[in-house]
């Protein structure tokens, strides 16, 4: 069996932008009449849409066309050392993901197996999954305004306990970006006792609200060492369920330090792209959690990345965010891995999340429900990602000069 032919639909995902604003999916077929589909990580590139799509099918024609698509091991390693830098890097290790994704799909449809099954077979029937806290649908034109209501906030945290969810997530601090300052300090920071008062406030709140849910801290690799380490004796009498990448993860010796000095358990991974990335977190000491991307990792790499944490009791709780297979991929994986903690949800998987599916993802009380159809167990909607492909205009963050709606991922 050899690949033949690759196709690319980039879809802009509709108002909220539940997941990112552009989406980009991928189908290879083969020459067996097999074809598989994926979806790649696009939020760490500022290329348009249209330049990414012509990238993506370049690395396709170079890397995947005419190759065997069970041959992952070969193909990471050819994708992974390719040129001369034998490194990895961000936009290059997402399009290889979303193409290796697509592989599964056509093995597991060709060997009539589910992904779980080709994956080492299911170790749980269902898989927990988190949902970010967000304004609701008649306050989501408020931004960022609404995070500044602690009382909002827990309010809408009650609700979404009520939907089922047992853990949520928040960022409760302003998400800064490039060249954004806070109080005149550059990236990263030491929050002001003003932000940091209102952040403990606010989670505060949603821990009286929600009594014993989980809640998960998310910073999104903002701080310093001795920032972070602030925060976290603050939010230590609230029982955090995580305290996510509080310092950027290019130095784990820094996170080493704040893990060190807090109780609360650290999490990273997210921006992270390899197996020797996760080792480094972990042989350093830095993390008790990993939240790796499949979408940008890969499958494979993320299995292997699973084992390493098992063999150092470390749990891992997949990192999710884009559109519908990347979240059908993230089930399938949890379902499979001894040491899962949680998976990152996309709410619960409805609107444009079920629309692109032949098939939406089951969700029941916390919980989803893997397919057990052949390879990921989804097929996307061709049709409709034809007819939601984005303008020339459209840019894979939005407007890049208008502030940041979030905290929040733009969740529902």
């Amino acid at each position: 069996m050899r690949v033949t032919g690759i196709e690319v639909f980039p879809v802009a995902n509709p108002t909220p932008h539940v997941g990112g604003p552009v989406w980009l999916f991928v189908r290879l077929d083969t020459d067996a009449g097999v074809s598989g589909y994926g979806e790649m990580f696009t939020v760490q590139t500022y290329l348009r849409p249209d330049t990414l799509v012509r990238v993506v099918e370049q690395f396709a024609e170079d890397f995947f066309l005419g190759e065997d698509p069970t041959r992952l091991e070969y193909l990471y390693h050819k994708c992974y050392n390719s040129a001369v830098s034998h490194n990895g890097e961000l936009t290059k290790a997402a399009i290889y993901a979303g193409l290796e994704m697509a592989c599964w799909d056509i093995m597991g449809k060709a060997a009539k197996l589910s992904l779980p099954e080709l994956l080492g077979g299911r170790f749980r029937e269902k898989v927990r999954t988190y949902s970010y806290i967000s304004a609701p649908a008649d306050k989501q034109h408020l931004g960022f305004e609404f995070w500044q209501d602690s009382d909002a906030v827990a309010e809408r945290a009650a609700e979404l306990v009520d939907q089922g969810f047992t853990a949520l997530k928040l960022d409760p601090f302003p998400l800064l970006f490039g060249s954004d300052t806070h109080d005149g300090q550059p990236l990263p920071v030491h929050w002001s006792q003003e932000t940091l008062d209102h952040a403990v406030a606010t989670v505060e709140r949603i821990r009286v609200r929600v009594g014993q849910v989980g809640v998960i801290i998310g910073t999104h690799g903002q701080m310093t060492a001795g920032g972070a380490i602030e925060v976290a004796k603050r939010l230590e009498p609230f029982r955090p369920m995580w305290l996510e990448e509080p310092v950027p993860p290019e130095l784990t010796s820094e996170m080493a330090k704040v893990a060190k000095a807090t109780s609360i358990p650290i999490t990273s991974g997210e921006r992270l792209l390899s197996k020797w990335d996760f080792a480094r977190l972990i042989r350093d000491e830095a993390v008790s959690i990993v939240n790796p991307d499949l979408s940008q990792v890969g499958l494979l790499e993320g299995r292997k990345i699973a084992a390493i944490a098992e063999a150092n009791y470390i749990k891992i709780a997949p990192h999710v965010y884009g559109g519908p297979l990347v979240c059908a991929a993230s089930v399938q994986f949890g379902a499979t891995v001894p040491n899962l903690l949680i998976t990152e949800g996309m709410g619960r998987f409805t609107g444009p999340h079920a629309d692109l599916l032949d098939e939406p993802i089951q969700w029941c009380d916390g919980y989803a429900h893997p397919s057990t159809r052949p390879g990921l167990g989804y097929n996307l909607n061709e049709d409709l990602a034809r007819a939601w492909a984005p303008t020339p205009d459209t840019r894979l963050w939005g407007n890049l000069d208008a502030p940041p709606q979030q905290p929040g991922h733009n969740q529902p």
